[in-house]
């Protein structure tokens, strides 16, 4: 499948790119700094904003499907990229997308030390990725929502699992970066995760 991976030079969304390419995919990556990828067979880079709607649509043409695992500390970047997929799907007829949020967004099922952190340190992320999944939501894209819990930059274990809704998520709750990205990428592929919200920890 060609992928289109938004957020390509991150710490997570590069391990998209190191992944899909080793299982086979082709890769268009959507970069504000091209320079910050190594150029190999099968990763088309591309210069442009996630966050502008016409440099997301002309990389979304060819495409099978989209992967995003930007983040943000502030602004609505995460709103904005997401508004341009959906906008991009209307043109060229891309309708598979995986986006990462965080379990930080999911207020209602945070212990107390986790919604405490949340409504500080990281307001302004949670209040731009639920106001992008709210847009999600309401689209009519094949979408599946990933909420990871705690980020590590630790190997690959291949022992992701999917958290119940019944599930109190905490700080502690970790995953591993490299899980994370092979989640996304099975994701692509699995219909039970269709126009569906899930939370994912090591």
């Amino acid at each position: 499948m060609k992928l289109l991976v938004l957020g390509a030079t991150g710490a997570t969304g590069g391990l998209v790119v190191d992944q899909a390419l080793a299982a086979g995919h082709t890769v268009r990556a959507l970069v504000r700094s091209p320079q910050k990828l190594v150029a190999r067979p099968g990763l088309d880079i591309v210069a442009g904003q996630a966050t502008d709607a016409s440099d997301v649509e002309q990389a979304m043409a060819g495409v099978g499907a989209v992967i995003s695992t930007l983040g943000a500390t502030g602004g609505t970047v995460i709103t904005d990229a997401t508004q341009a997929v959906i906008s991009g799907a209307t043109t060229t007829g891309v309708n598979r997308f995986v986006e990462l949020s965080s379990f930080a967004v999911l207020r209602e099922r945070l212990s107390k030390p986790a919604k405490l952190m949340s409504s500080t340190a990281m307001a302004a992320m949670v209040k731009d990725k639920a106001a992008a999944e709210d847009a999600l939501r309401a689209s009519a894209l094949d979408y599946t929502l990933v909420h990871a819990v705690r980020l590590t930059n630790g190997p690959a274990t291949g022992t992701t699992q999917q958290l119940p809704e019944s599930a109190t998520l905490r700080m502690g709750d970790t995953i591993s970066r490299a899980d994370v990205a092979a989640w996304l990428l099975t994701a692509l592929t699995n219909p039970a995760t269709s126009r569906r919200s899930v939370v994912i920890a090591g």
